[in-house]
């Protein structure tokens, strides 16, 4: 009779036991959970760990009885990780542009357990982690001549312009516009470390000057620099030249990636440009005979008076001037240093 009670027992437990196993409802205790790092290292020297981990709450995102990879209670991607960090999941399901490896799997960046650095990020967040999966920005940024200060500071970094997870905008950049996202930055008078020379506090210059070049209007610092460093001057994504006098090549200026260069080359017009007399072309005369690069006149950002984007003070060689340029419904007058006043007239204003 006794032996008859005992096999029953045994039966009616392991029965228990499978129909717990079967139904994944089986949950195991903080201490049972504990015993696990008796065989895995969770990173007991690091500095930053995972909640449930240093809760010891190891069957938060384990099961003992699931058969998937690494027993996780969902298959190993995003959805585990959603599950507590709900704002992720929002991004997921709204936003345009998610980055891929969030689609993928959360640990692609990021240690489950346990990490020395913030995040418990697998590399440093300023640009170390990104370039492991952006191979094609390693040497770019590594030779570039005018590197971009930003992508080392210790608190931007590839993370200071882009949300590393997803955005609503293009490139997962973390405002609206480029020009807003180097504002934020370029708000102040800034130095160089290639070579110590300052940088103009741009926000205020376009405060001041409301007439604005047609990339600034469209809210688009890219279209003309390379946030990612470059070989050109300033970091432009093109040429141009580095003094103010240069023989005229228009390859030799990005400026005719979107102006036509007959503007220049074009002697004699009445279409290409407003800088004439008559039919004369001045920019001709200027900066084809006479060497003198498009940046001497013209200043590329904004100006207080009106297009075409004359400044009132610019640099010649060594020499600093006021060119004094006067516009008038049919031409224009200027009386720099470097000639008496002269005056062009278009002679094609209409009769009122």
């Amino acid at each position: 009779m006794k032996n008859s009670i005992l096999i029953f027992f045994l039966f009616f437990s392991s029965a228990c036991l499978q129909a717990q196993i079967k139904t994944n409802t089986y949950e195991h205790s903080k201490e049972d959970a504990n015993n696990c790092v008796e065989c895995h290292d969770m990173g007991k020297n690091k500095k930053f760990f995972h909640i449930p981990v240093k809760m010891g709450s190891c069957n938060n995102c384990h099961s003992f009885y699931n058969n998937n990879d690494k027993l996780l209670r969902m298959e190993n991607g995003p959805n585990l990780c959603v599950f507590c960090h709900t704002s992720k999941e929002v991004l997921l399901q709204e936003d345009k542009n998610v980055h891929p490896p969030v689609k993928q799997s959360c640990t692609g960046c990021h240690d489950p357990h346990s990490g020395d650095i913030q995040y418990r990020l697998k590399a440093d967040k300023r640009k170390d982690l990104c370039l492991g999966c952006h191979t094609e920005k390693v040497q770019w940024i590594k030779n570039s001549k005018n590197k971009h200060g930003a992508i080392d500071l210790a608190d931007g970094g590839c993370f200071g312009c882009h949300d590393p997870h997803g955005t609503s905008r293009p490139n997962m950049l973390r405002v609206d516009s480029t020009k807003e996202l180097c504002l934020s930055c370029h708000n102040e008078t800034l130095k160089r470390d290639e070579d110590g020379k300052t940088l103009l506090n741009m926000a205020e210059h376009l405060k001041n000057n409301d007439k604005w070049h047609g990339p600034i209007i469209a809210g688009d610092c890219t279209s003309c620099h390379n946030p990612h460093g470059s070989n050109n001057p300033r970091m432009l994504r093109g040429k141009y030249p580095e003094k103010s006098t240069t023989k005229f090549k228009e390859e030799k200026y990005l400026c005719f990636s979107c102006h036509d260069s007959e503007k220049i080359t074009q002697k004699f017009t009445t279409t290409f440009t407003k800088f004439r007399d008559k039919n004369k072309n001045l920019h001709t005369l200027h900066v084809q005979k006479s060497s003198i690069a498009c940046g001497t006149c013209h200043d590329f950002h904004a100006v207080k008076d009106d297009i075409p984007l004359i400044k009132q003070k610019t640099n010649f060689g060594r020499a600093k001037f006021n060119l004094k340029y006067l516009k008038t419904p049919d031409g224009g007058s200027c009386n720099p240093i470097c000639h008496q006043k002269k005056e062009y007239k278009r002679g094609d204003t209409p009769k009122p």
